[in-house]
């Protein structure tokens, strides 16, 4: 609830993130002040309920004194599940409506069993002989730390997070390959800058105002037809994916922060049957775009072509791609009985393997519609 009321404020001077709505951000800030709840405090009741008396108040007191959102009343005694809109955010605010609800996930937390010391048990796998295979979720360019700040999540979607995530040590996290997960094409959900992208999604692309669904332009139409061949709809939100060309500076950072030692190029069959692929090779600052807000110390100079990220959001969204452009494949036989890639697709690949710095593999994924 929290975290929709701050994006809803935030949308009134265009500041809007794009965040799923799901209160991760809140979540990561309770973590970081040290008052948040941890899955273990949901088996302790006495816990639970001291932590909830702690923090329900100071959350009642930035909705109701910062953002001017009345909560209601809090309750004495558990109520049942809310009739509207305005009780749900009256019960997000009520210390004993939800120490009832997470008193009752903590017992059946403990009834089957489903808690365990990660690390430790990560640790006895590994002694034992086992494979374990970490999966980062989301993207590098949507890291708290490596990212384009604002515009990011709240965690550490890159290689470094699976040793923070799990409580294994580096050495033990990095002794084994990093694959990159990526697509023959770019797409996120959210705001902020995307130098290859085509059309765009209201609410998302800055300035954009135009309709994904009704496109107009050629490059709103080929966004269109890529978004529908890849069913490119977000898994939390349902919402248009923004989409555009593979972004080889993007790619590049995101190697360089990972490590990675491969790179499994995804939906390669997904453009089969474009006449012509581009890739975003390298950027070049667009000086007529340039804004007061750049740090001209954090990136390329105007007009000098960059082959990586500029450090400072700002700058990146002054940056203009410079697209090389591949002869587009036809339709393939991405069975198991056939040999699952184009020979165009392999030569576009193999360029990036070239500029990323590790192998590519293609990987087909025809979306099931």
């Amino acid at each position: 609830v929290l975290d929709g009321i701050e994006e809803e404020a935030k949308s009134e001077t265009g500041d809007e993130v794009g965040t799923t709505g799901r209160g991760i951000g809140p979540a990561y800030e309770d973590k970081a002040g040290r008052r948040g709840l941890r899955i273990g405090d949901l088996t302790d009741p006495e816990v639970l309920r001291e932590r909830l008396e702690y923090v329900v108040p100071i959350k009642r007191t930035l909705a109701e004194d910062v953002f001017g959102v009345e909560v209601g009343e809090e309750r004495e005694t558990a109520s049942p599940s809310p009739n509207d809109e305005a009780d749900e955010v009256g019960l997000a605010f009520d210390v004993e409506a939800l120490y009832e609800e997470y008193r009752e996930y903590g017992e059946r937390l403990v009834r089957e069993d489903m808690l365990v010391d990660a690390g430790d048990f990560l640790a006895r796998r590994i002694d034992d002989g086992a494979n374990v295979m970490f999966e980062g979720a989301q993207g590098t360019i949507i890291d708290i730390d490596h990212g384009n700040y604002p515009y990011v999540t709240s965690s550490n979607p890159t290689a470094g997070g699976a040793a923070t995530g799990t409580g294994l040590a580096p050495s033990v996290v990095g002794d084994g390959d990093v694959i990159g997960i990526v697509k023959a094409y770019l797409t996120r959900v959210g705001s902020g800058p995307m130098p290859t992208e085509l059309g765009g999604v209201p609410g998302d692309t800055p300035g954009y105002d135009g309709d994904p669904e009704n496109p107009e332009t050629e490059s709103e139409e080929l966004a269109a037809w890529i978004r529908e061949e890849g069913d490119e709809y977000g898994t939390v939100t349902g919402r248009p994916r923004r989409v555009g060309w593979l972004d080889i500076p993007m790619l590049r950072h995101a190697a360089r922060a990972s490590g990675f030692t491969g790179l499994a190029v995804n939906h390669v069959d997904t453009l089969a049957g474009l006449d012509e692929v581009k890739v975003g090779h390298s950027y070049t600052l667009d000086t007529d775009e340039r804004s007061s807000s750049s740090n001209r110390d954090a990136g390329p100079d105007d007009g000098e072509e960059t082959f990586t990220m500029p450090a400072v959001t700002g700058r990146w969204a002054e940056c203009e791609p410079n697209l090389r452009t591949f002869e587009g494949w036809p339709e393939f036989d991405g069975s198991p009985d056939g040999d699952g890639r184009s020979p165009l697709a392999v030569l576009i690949l193999s360029d990036t393997s070239d500029t990323v710095g590790c192998n590519c593999l293609p990987v087909i994924r025809r979306a099931v519609r």
